[in-house]
């Protein structure tokens, strides 16, 4: 029997766990007393949970504290029957408080009715539901943490419970990719093309190579790729090293690729996004591209029928490498990228960027080339750099040293301008306003005795202005470009509109071109394409040019293809030329097997036919793991990770032999193309980024046992591009400690809830604390393997004026593998006299 305060005595009240949901918080078990139709709930308990500051007094007839503002104090007084709020002071009925030794009771409809604390009480589930009318310092803190993890993720730095750092091996093969694709023609010629791309690790730094063979053409060292790259994030002053085919990207036209070294302090990972800037291109119909910013996955989408697509790219601080990636409908893989120059750089207020690199020009001379930049943080708003390049094929101003500025004026508009000495200067500034509105204007001054870029026009201006649309009938994009290409005699000038959305079902993209020429006739025309989606998932695809010149439709376009099987595509096509009356079929084929994407193909003309057929697949071997598994996914670059979840029984965190593997064990990772889970628990996980901290966590929720857990359930890992990375997980076991408080009155043994029982290890250290339910009972499940001391909460007791017999138990858990269960402690609590 629980005693309760003389007025809850009058009805059959009984001291229950209740669980408490409150909205945006959570939920948990709270103490409470039901009377009939009514729930009193622990005052201290639901402002605990709500984080109010409360504190009662010894024999909680009364609880002081303040509501979320200092100034808003409460007194709750079961000695005077009131809550004072505010200034303003409520009497209640003696009816409207329980209370007993351990806690103090309120009518739950008060908390309501003074505090805004609505609930609902439903005696089915022995659940409240509460929702504030106020923010509760509890949902204040929550909703906090979601943004700082949100900004997190964007920075891509996670608080974990432990770190694994990336080793450096010396010498290690981990990944390739290939490639096969062949063509013949109906007159007899044929060729074939071999791509061959190996990923390795030599000397603890990235070791790309790749092969390119041509049946018809000579093998050639410029047509090849090779190179080494080492990459230490944490290091201050060289973050990166690179050896061998080197991307330095130059004012000065290189059109052949560059053999030597580079040094930077960039970081590989991906910075802080403050601002976006709009970058759009075309690709093939339908085709999904990828947004990589310095070789992090940003986003992606699908282009619409005419191949249209438009990105908000973030902008970075410091320099920023933007990649797309081009995937076909049908299962293509293109294994080039291509690389866009976001215009605007900024760093961090006071720090420095440099980029040094140097080596030979695969051309005809050997000709050397040398770059040297550097940029600097003047504020958080402006940044200055400035450096040189020297190419020595060039005849005159074979050094060129240049300027280059970024401001950033506003939120979004930015403006950034450089100077190359004797060769050119250039401006760009772009602008986004509240409602997503954007306009850009480029400008370019080339010196006219230049020689370093190969352009044979002397200026530049270009403007474009872009809009979304939103509407009850149409949802899409336009956007208007001009560009003004200057000679020395005449001038060019294009133009460019774009409409590409959705309306009543069905997508659809019109853009217009125009060409302007002194002295000739315009030429304008319009290409107009949409999609049906038909019976059976079929999908028809219609594309038409009409030339307002001509007056009359020039060229159509129709595809229909279809997804067949599981993982293949059939796709036939017809294109018709109104102005040569030239005509031909295609019609393709195309599977991605798991281990291999395959595609046929046939084109027929007039008079001709063509025939290809192609095959490419990538390749991961890692002996240590026992793994070698060929995928149609790209590795080469990628990095890979295998967790071994094992039974830690000896507890020194490294798998023995004769420790076994724990099934269940569940791997939630950011990023990755594929999760493999293995019959014997063990999970593997490929395509990860390398580099970053990779954030993982680990479930235990559905292991054979509740007595195995695991300690670190969330990780930061770094790891090596073509290496299949293998991380134990050590489960370990814990046993369970559990018993009775009583209280002695009239020579019975009455269960107390509300009492804290600590647990100590032999050293003193506190490892648990404990509480009490209703009926007395406690328990704890956690405890490693060792001996402990039990003890009463000493300054509960002080307070409560009781004393516990015994002071203190011992026990002693031994887990083995099963876990251990102890369930003899008993606590007897006495008046002290």
């Amino acid at each position: 029997m629980i005693a309760f305060s003389a007025a809850a005595q009058e009805e059959d009240c009984d001291e229950v766990l209740v669980l408490l949901q409150v909205k945006y918080i959570g939920a948990t078990e709270i103490s409470s007393v039901i009377c009939g139709s009514k729930i009193y709930l622990s005052v201290s308990e639901v402002l605990d949970y709500i984080k109010i500051r409360n504190i009662p007094n010894s024999n909680f007839t009364t609880i002081e504290g303040f509501f979320i503002n200092q100034n808003n104090t409460f007194k709750i007084d079961q000695n005077t029957n009131t809550i004072s709020y505010k200034e303003e002071v409520y009497t209640l009925k003696p009816s409207d408080f329980i209370r007993t030794k351990t806690n103090l009771f309120l009518n739950a409809s008060y908390f309501n009715q003074i505090f805004g604390l609505e609930n609902n009480f439903s005696f089915r589930s022995l659940s409240v539901e509460m929702v504030s009318k106020l923010e509760l310092p509890a949902i204040r803190e929550a909703r906090l943490l979601e943004m700082r993890d949100n900004i997190n993720k964007m920075k891509m730095e996670f608080k974990a419970d432990t770190t694994i750092v990336r080793d450096k091996p010396l010498l290690h093969f981990g990944t390739a990719n290939w490639a096969v694709n062949t063509i013949q023609q109906s007159e007899g010629s044929h060729s074939e093309r071999l791509l061959l791309n190996l990923g390795d690790i030599v000397a603890g730094g990235e070791l790309t190579t790749m092969l390119n063979y041509t049946s018809n053409q000579p093998i050639v060292a410029k047509n090849q790729f090779y190179r080494w790259r080492y990459v230490n994030n944490e290091n201050k002053y060289i973050k990166q090293f690179t050896l061998g085919k080197i991307s330095a990207p130059s004012k000065a036209t290189i059109l052949f690729p560059i053999i030597g070294a580079q040094i930077t302090n960039a970081s590989t990972q991906i910075r802080k996004s403050f601002g976006t800037y709009i970058l759009s291109d075309h690709t093939q119909a339908n085709w999904t591209v990828e947004l990589y910013i310095n070789n992090v996955l940003i986003d992606y989408l699908q282009a619409d029928a005419n191949g249209f697509f438009s990105f908000n790219v973030p902008l970075m601080y410091g320099r920023t490498e933007v990649t797309l990636r081009y995937y076909g409908p049908w299962g293509e893989e293109q294994l080039f990228s291509n690389q866009f120059v976001v215009p605007a750089l900024f760093l961090p207020k006071k720090e420095i960027e440099y980029t040094i690199s140097s080596g030979i020009i695969e051309d005809s001379k050997g000709s050397i080339f040398t770059s040297a930049k550097v940029n600097y943080g003047l504020s958080n708003h402006v940044t200055l750099g400035g450096g040189i390049e020297y190419v020595s094929s060039l005849e005159s101003n074979k050094s060129i040293p240049f300027l280059n500025s970024s401001f950033r004026l506003s939120s979004q508009l930015f403006l950034t301008a450089s100077y190359y000495s004797k060769v050119l200067y250039d401006l760009n500034l772009n602008y986004t306003t509240p409602k997503n509105l954007r306009f850009d204007f480029d400008y370019s001054k080339y010196d006219k005795n230049q020689q370093a870029v190969r352009f044979n026009y002397s200026e530049m201006r270009k403007a474009s202005i872009s809009m979304p649309h939103r509407s009850s009938f149409f949802s899409g994009t336009s956007r208007f470009t001009i560009q003004e290409n200057l000679f020395s005699t005449t001038k060019f000038t294009t133009s460019e509109f774009l409409l590409s959305g959705n309306s009543f079902g069905f997508n659809f993209n019109f853009t217009t071109n125009a060409f302007f020429t002194k002295n000739q006739k315009p030429s304008v025309y319009s290409n107009i394409s949409t999609s049906f989606q038909l019976p059976k998932r079929f999908v028809l695809v219609p594309q038409f040019r009409y030339g307002y010149d001509a007056n009359a439709m020039t060229t159509l376009q129709t595809q229909l293809r279809k997804p067949i099987f599981k993982k293949g595509y059939i796709q036939a096509s017809l294109d018709y030329n109104f102005k040569n009356q030239n005509s031909s079929f295609q019609i393709s084929f195309t599977h991605n097997f798991d281990h291999i994407n395959t595609g046929f193909s046939s084109v027929f003309y007039k008079n001709s036919a063509s025939f290809s057929q192609s095959a490419s697949g990538s390749l991961i071997f890692e002996p240590q793991a026992n793994f070698v598994r060929f995928n149609n996914q790209i590795s080469v670059g990628r990095a890979s990770v295998k967790f071994v979840p094992f039974l830690d029984i000896n507890g020194n965190g490294k798998k023995e032999a004769k420790e076994p593997l724990v099934k269940g064990v569940q791997i939630i990772v950011m990023g990755g193309d594929r999760q493999l889970v293995n019959p014997d628990g063990t999970t593997i996980i490929t395509g990860l980024e390398p580099y970053i901290n990779n954030y993982v966590e680990l479930n235990t929720a559905k292991v054979n046992s509740i007595a195995w857990r695991i300690n670190n359930k969330t990780l930061n890992c770094t790891l090596n591009p073509n290496q299949l990375k293998i991380i134990e997980i050590p489960v370990v076991v814990v046993g369970e400690v559990s018993g009775m408080v009583y209280r002695k009155e009239n020579e019975q043994l009455l269960g107390t809830g509300g009492l804290k029982v600590a647990i100590y290890d032999l050293h003193d250290t506190l490892i648990a604390s404990i509480l009490s339910e209703p009926d007395g009972y406690f328990s704890y499940l956690g405890l490693k393997s060792g001996q402990y001391v039990a003890k009463m909460d000493s300054l509960q007791l002080e307070n409560l004026q009781i004393k516990a017999s015994p002071s203190y138990q011992t026990f002693e858990i031994d887990n083995g593998i099963d876990g251990a269960f102890i369930d003899t402690l008993e606590f007897v609590l006495e008046k002290t006299k």
